[in-house]
């Protein structure tokens, strides 16, 4: 091809490749493009920092968001269509054909005439756009330098002025975090959000000075149309904390605002758009609680600060994981099912980090729920142990090391005062974490120091005022003590809260040795106490009531395998035999258990455990089949071996007085009795009386001695009553 060939099909393409960019720009659309993105950019940060002020749902933001995307082309679309004139908007054709009308007139003519006019018409349009966009863009900046110089100082300064009114406004010290809201457009990101919120009060809790209403208080306003101020009311709570978490691929937003429980004025508010680490995750951790402390006029120490910021994970993964494990092991929601789902997350977040000393933790207090409810056996207790011990190694100063050895103390190895002495350090370090005193009220139940468990559970209640798991405790150590009316108000806030839970519970009215009313109260399995509904019929002593309690409609097949009780099931069929009056039948089954305990080499692996109250002792089956010599041995073995447990001492004493007035003994059936009557008081006669085992000695001068002295303690708590 000739030079001169080639020059002629480049000036003939040249414009064809530019033509389109060139109509583009004369039409304005590129100038409209970015104005759009600009303003739909500025209008997006003021709606996620203005909607959530007015408590919009979250909807509203992404609304926005999507709204803005869907409008982008038609903009454009309509930007080439039309031309913005001094006469308004005109469709593009209109004003191209006045151009073309004056294509072939004189240049001179063109020069003083509509030509000048059009042209002066699209250069008026273009600096038009150019002014907005301009505008558009300094007000980003405006708003850009409002919301990082003067509003967040603002919040700041209001927080520190704004203090002292929190303080001496009301004498309400406590801090309220709701549950944060999931604005990311996953519902599988609901645990993600769940669990930041979870593990934010955690790390807020150990901080001195800080008293953090529990998660389990704060779901019950999951979605809650109360305001801020009757939220605050209801808790006592000074400052009110609620957020957002926004979770896109890489990236998260979290958004928080912090705000006075009495006067419902904002204190301080942050938005974080931060890359989703566990560095972003902890530094956010960190900054809310020097906001809190800010607010709250506390002291926050730099160590406090640097280990909130620190963390205990660098990975991201592990950290989600162990989140998952924390939620699954909540004790107030906790089935074998649950318990081991949160072993297997911990034991990811392990694999992705050895290092991580809270994983190790949190696995070994989960590890000694599944041994102590009964839901594995004692290689669960030797795995704490073992999981106890790396959180030491890692961490041994950590507040989550110390609480999983306070446990290891208390429901590993029973060691009461190692356990109070271990949770007197924690609450030295941090004096409002409520799990320790709620721990602590515990361990002075098993200790037998019922006035300091009582007093150790209300402080951890006034803590964490709707954690039913502590009103549960509480109110069942009351009762157990004969406390009704002391009892009464936690158990009309639990039925308030939706908890199952009452004064005139099956186990509650059997307790009280009323046996119509227990019987009446059952209303299916009992998940915790699987035999409880055979324990009211025998009580009964009504054959279809034992039958139907032995039936899978009240115990059913997965409640009667238990790890460390194998005989549980087998032992309540037998013995429900013999009430019948099936005598020879009854004893044909004790016979069989007998010879399958005596293949094994530790027939009683739960041995004298708390948890056999709700199974059986060592001396329970000697007792049904009358063995005498049985019976003392197993009396020998608990004297020699059974951990101290004031708490449970009562069920195994009442065990070794039936298994003794079964096979014959009265007086040592009588001395077991009077020991539990030391323990529990006058009232615990009124479960005794019911007992079939016991039915040999109801004529027995001391058994009728405590009858009497119930009466009296009756009539005593009734005149008090009255009188107050």
């Amino acid at each position: 091809m000739t030079e001169s060939r080639k020059a002629e099909v480049e000036s003939v393409t040249a414009p064809k490749r530019s033509s389109l960019l060139a109509e583009l720009k004369r039409r304005n659309v590129i100038r409209m493009a970015g104005l759009y993105l600009v303003g739909a950019w500025l209008a997006t940060q003021v709606a996620g920092t203005v909607l959530p002020i007015f408590g919009a749902p979250d909807w509203m933001a992404r609304a926005v968001v999507i709204l803005l995307a869907i409008g982008f082309i038609p903009t454009l679309v309509i930007s080439w269509i039309f031309e913005l004139t001094p006469q308004g908007l005109r469709r593009e054709d209109a004003v191209a054909e006045r151009r073309a009308g004056y294509a072939g007139v004189d240049r001179r003519m063109r020069r003083g005439s509509g030509a000048a006019d059009v042209q002066q018409e699209s250069a008026h349009a273009t600096r038009r756009l150019d002014r907005a966009i301009i505008i558009v863009l300094l007000v980003a900046l405006v708003y850009f330098a409002v919301d990082k110089f003067f509003l967040a100082p603002q919040f700041g300064g209001a927080t520190k002025s704004d203090a002292a009114k929190v303080a001496t406004s009301s004498s309400r010290d406590l801090i309220a975090v709701l549950p944060f809201r999931n604005r990311s457009a996953s519902s599988g990101d609901e645990y993600f959000v769940e669990g930041i919120h979870d593990d934010l009060l955690t790390q807020l809790s150990k901080i001195a000075g800080f008293k953090v209403i529990s998660r389990t208080s704060m779901m019950h306003y999951v979605d809650s149309k109360l305001s801020i101020p009757e939220i605050a009311q209801e808790l006592g709570a000074a400052v009110v904390l609620e957020g957002a978490v926004q979770r896109s691929g890489d990236q998260v937003r979290v958004n928080v605002q912090l705000i006075d429980g009495s006067t419902d004025v904002h204190l301080w508010a942050e938005i974080y758009d931060r890359a989703l680490n566990t560095e972003t995750l902890f530094e956010i951790q960190a900054d809310i609680a020097r906001a809190i402390a800010s607010a709250m006029k506390l002291v926050l120490s730099s160590a406090e600060a640097s280990t909130l910021a620190s963390g205990s994970t660098h990975n991201l993964q592990a950290y989600e994981a162990f989140l998952q494990g924390k939620l699954l092991a909540a004790l107030d929601r906790a089935t074998p099912e649950r318990i081991r789902d949160a072993i297997q997350q911990f034991d990811r977040a392990l694999a992705l980090d050895p290092q991580f000393a809270d994983a190790w933790s949190r696995k070994a207090r989960a590890q000694l729920t599944s041994y102590w409810y009964g839901y594995g056996d004692s290689s669960s207790r030797d795995a704490a142990i073992v999981s106890m011990e790396q959180a030491r190694r890692l961490a041994p100063e950590a507040i989550e090391t110390w609480l999983a050895q306070a446990y290891v103390y208390y429901w590993g190895s029973r060691d009461y005062g190692r356990a109070e002495a271990t949770l007197a350090s924690i609450i030295g370090r941090s004096p409002e974490l409520a799990e320790a005193w709620y721990a602590r009220g515990l361990v002075a139940r098993r200790d037998g120091r019922f006035n300091d468990s009582i007093k150790a559970l209300r402080h951890s209640l006034d803590l964490d005022p709707l954690n039913t798991d502590i009103m549960l405790e509480l109110s069942n150590t009351m009762l157990s003590l004969g406390l009704d009316e002391e009892a009464a108000p936690l158990y009309a806030r639990l039925a308030e809260l939706g908890q199952d839970a009452n004064m005139f519970s099956a186990e509650s009215e059997l307790m009280r040795g009323k046996v119509e009313a227990a019987w009446a109260a059952v209303n299916g399995p009992n998940e915790f106490y699987a035999s409880l509904p055979f324990q009211i019929a025998i009580a009964s002593r009504d054959p279809q009531r034992i039958q139907r309690a032995l039936s899978s409609e009240l115990w059913p097949e997965r409640l009667r395998q238990v790890p460390d009780y194998p005989e549980t099931y087998a032992l309540a069929e037998a013995e429900g035999l013999l009430v019948m009056g099936k005598v020879k039948e009854g004893n044909q089954r004790l016979a069989e258990i007998k010879a399958r305990l005596d293949k094994l080499e530790n027939p009683y692996p739960g041995g004298w455990s708390s948890s056999g109250g709700y199974f059986y002792f060592p001396c329970q089956l000697p007792g049904l089949m009358g063995d005498l010599a049985g019976v003392r041995a197993a009396e020998k073995d608990y004297f020699e071996n059974a951990p101290k447990d004031a708490w449970a001492d009562a069920s195994r004493r009442l065990a070794l007085a039936i298994a003794f007035a079964r096979a014959g003994d009265s007086a040592r059936a009588l001395h077991h009795l009077d020991a539990v009557m030391q323990m529990v008081g006058p009232f615990g006669y009124a479960s005794i009386s019911i007992l079939p085992g016991l039915d040999s000695l109801r004529e027995e001068p001391r058994f009728v001695a405590m009858k009497a002295a119930y009466e009296r303690w009756k009539a005593e708590r009734k005149s008090t009553v009255e009188k107050g």
